[in-house]
């Protein structure tokens, strides 16, 4: 009989799959161990999952004042048109969820001021900014930072559950007011939030559904016994375990973990709104779907809380078109795990079988997408929206920022500073841009000062999110000689970020002007087992390398002037003179014996302070 051999090569592969360690089977991907870890860390790591982790999730691209300044125009639109009308309530509230490091929040009221401030309205001093948040340690650490310190009494902090918002806000009498909370928020603000709750992939053939399932192994070539004591068979207990207790000793794990799917037959009653999911794709021509239930939950949920002329903003990634479901992958930044969007699914729900207002702007941007939801939106609103995050808008910035760094490259400086003001004009909240701005004027300009400076007005809008405005502030300030005040800004980069091996870099400069060359040392090495990626591994070495040149040549001076100073000493006797002076030259060459020793030092001779 013929062997099969296609059949043989597959079964090949599949028997090297199998040999890996099976930390959870296959199950429904909301219910696995790979989801619920991915949630459960961004609850238990606070903001530290965005400013301190060696790959943190990504924060900037929602945080950098952009998007801040577009939802205060857009909201101050809204309530000038009520107030016109004599509608506008006398307290207005505005809810924001999955407020992450709270920068969004901090510069939305920034910019929401200044508008008010401009337009000669009260609005701001009317607004209370509930800040929600279902991480405990997510909102103190807002507190502790002092993220919100320049609004005083224009913040609420809340606990509040995505999945269930109303539960925790309808329970608060502070936000009740006497009165129903149904339909109190003017706006709602969601910046990746729905990207972070449950979803799945659907598939059908005939009457049968077949839900995407996930199994959990340990990685490959990963020796689990050089990351923790715990068994092969206690990882796969502790995985299995109802006790959130167990499941929490795998988090720092979880980067060892990968994952293979597979489509089982399941049951649709059980998964929300699997019905009208599964009818859509039918609709489409379409055998599969790409199930966002969690964003419609929430959604729904949220709609009574809003006022029926507010709306719910939701910037956040994923597909403006229907996708294959081969295309899905779930993603982790850090340990944190996230699914994109199906908006088509999204609009089909709320627009088209609800019949709520739903808008999408005028062209895309390809990392984050804009949408507009509320019962009724106003032609002011309408307008502004579609003005506000029409593709054109970023884009004039972007030619400018483009154009700078292109004149830049050719060393047109008076014109990349021109372009960087145009830029700046656009985006007057944007500290990232300052940052960069910063670092032109101080290091191609030479104008440290400037510098300085500008650094400083990037600060006055973040001052407790960004390490590396802290160094670039240093940076200007060490060229203007102010050493001392250079070493508190990179310090206080590693106040928000210990392992941050830019700041650590900078301090061992800060160190060899005050000639404390032994730290600087400790300091390199520190730096040299953080920089995880190797970006400054070749000028921490040749840093290292010159102060070990510095100590050598220091101590060879010392045992030169030290045996200067013996051989010409009045103490000796003429009876032991010669004695003395053969004991003397002995000790000299032996200390010179040291320094060589010391001289072929390596990263691996020193004791690195362990990171914070």
């Amino acid at each position: 009989m013929p062997v099969n051999l296609t059949t043989n090569a597959v079964n090949y592969l599949a028997a090297v799959q199998e040999r890996r360690l099976i930390i959870q089977d296959f199950r429904p991907f909301p219910t696995s161990i790979e989801w619920e870890l991915g949630q459960r860390y961004l609850q238990a790591r606070g903001n530290k999952a965005f400013l301190q982790d060696s790959a943190p999730v990504p924060y900037a691209i929602n945080n950098d004042g952009n998007l801040s300044t577009k939802a205060a125009r857009l909201l101050f639109a809204s309530l000038a048109e009520a107030d016109d009308k004599g509608d506008l309530e006398e307290e207005i509230y505005v809810l924001e969820l999955g407020i992450g490091i709270g920068l969004f929040a901090r510069l939305f009221l920034d910019a929401f001021w200044a508008i008010c401030k401009e337009k000669q309205k009260d609005y701001y001093h009317r607004l209370h900014y509930v800040a929600g948040d279902y991480s405990e340690r997510m909102l103190l650490d807002a507190c502790r930072h002092g993220v919100f310190e320049n609004h005083p009494g224009r913040y609420m902090l809340r606990l509040v559950d995505a999945m269930h918002p109303q539960d925790g806000l309808a329970l608060d009498l502070q936000l009740l007011g006497g009165d129903n909370l149904a339909r109190r928020f003017r706006a709602v603000f969601l910046n990746y939030l729905l990207d972070c709750l449950p979803a799945t992939v659907l598939k059908t053939d005939g009457d049968t559904v077949y839900q995407l399932c996930v199994r959990t192994c340990l990685g490959r070539g990963i020796s689990l016994s050089e990351h923790t004591d715990l068994t092969p068979d206690e990882l796969i207990q502790y995985a299995g375990s109802d006790r959130w207790e167990d499941k929490e000793s795998l988090l720092s794990l979880f980067g060892l973990f990968s994952s293979d799917y597979v489509y089982e037959p399941g049951d649709p009653a059980i998964i929300p709104f699997a019905e009208f999911g599964i009818a859509y794709a039918q609709s489409k021509g379409m055998n599969y779907l790409w199930h966002s239930y969690g964003a419609i939950q929430c959604l729904e949920a949220l709609l009574p809380l809003v006022h029926s002329h507010g709306f719910l903003l939701l910037n956040d990634y994923g597909h403006e078109d229907d996708v294959a479901p081969e295309d899905f992958e779930h993603q982790r930044f850090s340990s944190a795990t996230f699914v994109g969007l199906n908006f088509p699914l999204l609009q089909a729900y709320f627009a088209d079988h609800q019949h709520n207002a739903w808008l999408v702007p005028p062209g895309e941007e390809e990392s984050i997408h804009a949408r507009l939801l509320g019962q009724v939106l106003s032609e002011p609103v309408t307008k502004g929206f579609k003005e506000l995050f029409c593709a054109d808008n970023p884009k004039v910035s972007e030619d400018h920022l483009k154009a700078a760094r292109d004149s830049i490259a050719v060393g047109r400086l008076e014109a990349a500073t021109a372009a960087y003001r145009k830029a700046l004009e656009c985006q007057p909240y944007n500290w990232l841009l300052m940052s960069e701005i910063s670092r032109y004027l101080t290091l191609a300009l030479g104008s440290p000062d400037a510098g300085a400076a500008m650094a400083r007005a990037g600060l006055s809008l973040n001052p407790h999110c960004s390490p590396e405005l802290w160094n670039t502030l240093g940076d200007a300030l060490f060229l203007l000689g102010q050493i001392r005040e250079a070493r508190l800004a990179f310090e206080r980069a590693l106040e928000i970020n210990p392992s941050d091996v830019r700041a650590l870099f900078n301090i061992s400069f800060v160190l060899v002007q005050e000639k404390d060359l032994a730290s600087t040392l400790k300091t390199l090495a520190k730096a040299l087992v953080l920089d995880q990626t190797g970006e400054y591994r070749e000028r921490l070495l040749q840093k290292q390398a010159e102060v070990l040149a510095q100590l050598a040549n220091k101590q060879r001076q010392a045992a030169q002037l030290h045996a200067n100073r013996l051989s010409q000493s009045p103490r000796f006797h003429k009876g032991d003179g010669e004695q003395r002076q053969r004991r003397t030259t002995r000790q000299v060459l032996a200390s010179s014996a040291g320094t060589e020793r010391f001289n072929s030092i390596s990263v691996g001779d020193l004791q690195a302070a362990p990171a914070q």
